[in-house]
């Protein structure tokens, strides 16, 4: 205090104020540390601990998750698809399909396509079998050309089983499917030669065209990837559309529908395809979890692993497989109730969206991929129905009055689309129309009571959903 107050008090209040300062600095200097080194190191020490915690939890549940899975027979790794595939499929016919698959790719064949309908880029050939065909011509040529190619894809076709094919799988979207592209071309020939022998009223060749396209369906079906499934919907789509055409124009003999009915009420559900193609969707995509670098060489975006995205993953496609197949309506209700808890997981807090960043990426169109499914089961009612319907007038000379006089909806629930449901008919005069409901996916089981209009400018729900059978010429002259 004398140093304050005396002569010298100035430099000793400038020496305090100087060793305040360098206090002061030293001061900041800790808290800094403190603030921008111990904490955050601190911080992310603990929060690092806590993720490898939780991560090796969610390794433990996920292991025992994969060997349960395991156990049931389901794939879990690209050497257990293998394996899974190859207990569904037979070697039998493999060469001779890679032959014709060739074929189809070699440059003799693909130049042979310009002005070929269904297999070359042309317009749609009339639906009135008795209308000028301007490519009638072309067509013929090209079948003759390749006469030997179409009998054997039919002969394989008919009444085919899955077929093995010597396919790779290299996890999710690495595995080649080009190769089953390549089925859509078969199908748009036999289309092809279905057409042809339709507008000569061939009932034999016409028959074997849509049992043969049925059959083709068949050859891939057997492959655990959704994207083989989608094909095999897209030529039952093909077949169903010349069995539309054929039962229009009373194309196809007593016999021949006889042997057809049984062959799409077999289509007429489910089915096992549903199974096979989320089993192997999810064994594909399930390596990809653990490993990110293979994952973003896949073009997915993904930091590091995550046991809890993939338990979240293994769990979706669960629920997808628990789902009740045998009534549509209810399938497509639960289905609704997967996707609704899917997108509220997924779009819940910052830590659900890390917990669920592949799943996002790799699980398929929830709602769409199960409206195809429901769509071919829906397009195989209302075609069985359809054949019944005509059967009944080649046996009895006239369409029945009202679905209940067909003996085979006693016997059979899958002539309808639900227990509480029938397909819309009515007969007008001698002649009959069936209809089903909407292509939309909610509406698809919501039945008019009128059909739609020919001209509707909803085109696709009439050339699926409208069934027009005109009398037989016998019939007409009663």
């Amino acid at each position: 205090w004398a140093q304050l107050v005396g002569p010298n008090r100035y430099k000793a209040i400038e020496k305090m104020r100087t060793q305040l300062e360098k206090s002061s600095k030293r001061s900041c200097l800790i808290t800094s540390v403190l603030l921008f080194v111990v904490v955050p190191i601190t911080l992310l020490t603990i929060g690092l601990i806590l993720w490898f915690g939780r991560e090796s939890s969610g390794r433990s549940q996920l292991n025992a998750k994969i060997a349960n899975l395991a156990k049931k027979g389901y794939p879990v790794d690209n050497a257990s698809v293998d394996a899974f595939y190859k207990a569904r499929t037979d070697p039998t016919n493999t060469d001779a399909w890679l032959a014709i698959l060739a074929t189809l790719k070699s440059r003799e064949f693909e130049t042979s396509l310009v002005g070929v309908p269904f297999v070359g880029i042309v317009d749609e050939p009339p639906s009135q079998l008795d209308e000028k065909w301007n490519e009638e011509g072309a067509a013929l040529v090209f079948l003759n050309r390749w006469k030997e190619l179409g009998d054997e894809s039919i002969r394989l076709s008919l009444d085919a089983s899955p077929v093995r094919f010597p396919i790779v799988f290299d996890s999710f979207n690495s595995t080649d499917v080009n190769r089953v592209q390549a089925f859509r071309q078969v199908a748009r020939f036999i289309n092809l030669r279905g057409y042809v022998a339709m507008r000569s009223r061939d009932s034999i060749r016409v028959h074997e065209a849509i049992e043969g396209m049925l059959g083709l369906s068949r050859v891939i079906a057997g492959e655990p990837m959704l994207v083989s499934h989608l094909v095999t919907i897209a030529i039952d789509g093909m077949a169903i559309g010349l069995l539309k055409e054929a039962l229009k124009n009373d194309v196809l003999s007593t016999e021949d529908l006889q042997s057809v009915l049984p062959k799409s009420l077999e289509l007429a559900q489910i089915g096992k395809d549903w199974e096979t193609a989320l089993a192997g969707e999810r064994a594909l995509a399930l390596p990809l979890f653990s490993n990110p670098t293979r994952a973003r060489s896949s073009g997915l975006a993904t930091l590091f692993s995550n046991a809890r995205d993939a338990i979240g993953y293994v769990d979706l496609i669960d629920s997808l497989l628990d789902l009740p197949t045998e009534e549509l309506t209810e399938f497509r209700d639960k289905l609704q109730e997967v996707e609704t808890k899917l997108q509220s997981r997924t779009s819940a807090n910052w830590l659900a969206q890390m917990d669920n960043l592949m799943t996002r990426q790799v699980v398929p169109a929830v709602s769409a991929t199960g409206q195809a499914f429901i769509r071919r089961a829906l397009q195989h009612r209302i075609a069985s129905l359809a054949i019944a319907l005509r059967l009944h007038e080649h046996l009895h000379g006239k369409f029945p009055d009202s679905l209940d006089e067909l003996p085979e909806i006693k016997k059979v629930e899958l002539f309808s689309p639900s227990k509480k449901q029938k397909f819309g008919y009515r007969t007008e005069g001698r002649d009959a129309k069936l209809w089903g409901g909407s292509f939309s996916f909610q509406d698809a089981f919501a039945i008019p009571n009128e059909p739609p209009e020919s001209d509707d400018p909803d085109t696709f729900v009439t050339a699926v959903w409208l069934w027009e059978l005109p009398a037989r010429v016998e019939s007409r002259r009663r």
